[in-house]
Formats: structure tokens, sequence, C-alpha cells
């Protein structure tokens, strides 16, 4: 196996482009091409085809790097992390995190975190729960912060960080319910904010209407939890929210909470790890710091 071989694959992936993979890779385009053909000669199959604006995958090539990305990502973190001291007082941590989990319970750790390790650094990506605990699996995180309900599996060490709650709140197109207690049922005679099919919180209030006997179709849609706000101060309907979430619009007046005769019960945090993969000093001081804030309340 030439390892030389799969790096040079890396970057061709990466820019779909040969030029600007051996511009990257202080190589010549030439050289670049032979050492594809080389690998492709080696494993007997084509894993790129040629564009007007560069190459593209073949199934084939797809494949590969889908798990070449993965390896190239966990050398980087190698090499930063030998590259620093190897002591917990710096490094880099890799946090993967849903949004509900960032802003109602990473942000105030994080910021603890950071003033007695300044050095530390934080690379943060969020996503939702399975994108998340399935990058957690693959090496691309140290750590993960994901909110129920989720399914972390018992391959994986998961420990419950915080609990939530989820409001339903209005924007002040709708100030006829401001001091007003309603029913689920009577959410039905409003235009109804949700996140799509799928995620979490969606899945929550389905799960929770369907127990209540009320079916409830949102008349919008989005994709991500952090859009669920401003939607719904613009008044495009009522939606349910992390109430940590919606404490600054709550403030400001741009929105107000809904009184329900029966409110959403309550959600969890969890912060999850993979013993199957090493983890940084940094990490680990990360995830104890936590641990240790847990046993102390």
């Amino acid at each position: 196996m030439n390892y030389e071989y799969y790096k040079i694959f890396y970057y061709v992936g990466k820019h779909k482009n040969i030029t600007r993979a051996a511009v990257e890779l202080y190589s010549s385009q030439p050289a670049v091409t032979r050492a594809i053909q080389n690998l492709e000669t080696e494993l007997g199959c084509r894993l790129f085809v040629r564009t007007k604006n560069g190459v593209e995958f073949t199934h084939e090539g797809q494949t590969l790097f889908d798990y070449v990305r993965i390896a190239h990502s966990q050398i980087l973190k190698g090499e930063d992390e030998i590259s620093h001291s190897i002591n917990a007082e710096s490094g880099t941590i890799y946090i993967g995190t849903t949004v509900t989990a960032l802003h109602c319970f990473l942000f105030d750790i994080l910021d603890d975190f950071h003033l007695k390790h300044p050095n530390v650094k934080f690379k943060i990506n969020t996503g939702a729960n399975n994108n998340t605990i399935e990058k957690l699996k693959n090496g691309i995180y140290d750590v993960a912060f994901v909110s129920t309900p989720c399914n972390t599996g018992k391959a994986l060490n998961s420990v419950t960080v915080g609990e939530f709650n989820d409001i339903l709140i209005a924007g002040n197109g709708f100030k006829e319910l401001k001091d007003k207690t309603i029913t689920l049922n009577d959410i039905k005679n409003y235009p109804f904010v949700c996140l799509r099919h799928s995620m979490q919180l969606r899945q929550f209030i389905d799960d929770f209407f369907a127990e209540n006997d009320i079916a409830v179709t949102p008349d919008i849609e989005a994709d991500s939890a952090d859009l669920l706000v401003p939607m719904i101060s613009h008044n495009f309907g009522l939606g349910f929210v992390p109430q940590d979430m919606a404490q600054k619009a709550i403030a400001k007046g741009d929105v107000f909470r809904v009184r329900l005769n029966k409110e959403l019960p309550k959600r969890f945090i969890r912060m999850i790890t993979d013993p199957h993969h090493p983890q940084t000093n940094a990490s680990r001081e990360f995830a104890k710091t936590i641990t240790k804030s847990l046993q102390n309340k």
C-alpha cells in the first residue's frame, strides 16, 4: 500500500481538480495524474471521471473518499495534538453538538472552561443528533452533545449533563394570546411553525401531540432550531422552542410565551464520548471538568 497515493487522492477529491490539488501538494499536475492512475491500477477501478471543470468521483471513488476523509481528519488531529504541549493546557478539542445543546448548555460550559484553560482551542460543528453521533463514531469529534430524544447505542459512553423545557411562543401579531392559557387542541386554530421531519424537536412534538390524540400540521418547516425564533417573531405562526433559546427574544419583547393547559415534558442534554477512539489530553480534561461540575451540584 502506497500511503502517498491516498494523500494525493484525498486532495484531488477535496478540490475536484487536479491542478488545484497539485498546487496544495507542491507537486506537478503530471505527477498527481500519474499517482491517481497508479492507485486506480492497484485497486482495479476508476476513481474519477474528467469534466470540463475538473474531475468528479465515480461511485467507487466516492466510497473510497468517504473513508480516506475520515482517516485524513484523524491524522490531522494527531499531528495537532503532538505539536502542542503534552499537558491539558493546550491543544484543540473537536466538538459536535446540536443547536439546542449548544444554546441550552454548552455555551456556559465553554465560557468557564476557556477562562481556566485559555490556550485550548475549540473546533465546534453543529448538526442533527444522528449526524453528530455518526461523526463521533468515525473519530471526527472528541466529544458530542445531543438533546433527547436520541439513540446513542450501547457502544458509546453517555452522560446526562443538563435538562431544559420547550415552550410555546408567538410573535406580537398574536397579541390576543398574551396572558391567556390555551389548550393543545387550540393550537390547530393558528398557523404553526416547526422543524422538518426526522429532527429531534419535531419528533418529540409529534409524539406529544399523538399521545394526546391531536394532529397538527406545520404551516412552515425549518431545518435548524436557531431559525425558529426569528420566524416566530415575524409572525409566521406559533411554535415550540427550547426556553433558553427564546429568552433574549422574550426579554426584548419580540415574542412572548403562550401558556398551555398541558406543557411539554422536560428534555435532556447528553454528553457522549466513544471509548474506541483516543482522546486528546485537552478533551479528556474538558469531559472531566463537566463530570466534576455535575457531581458538585
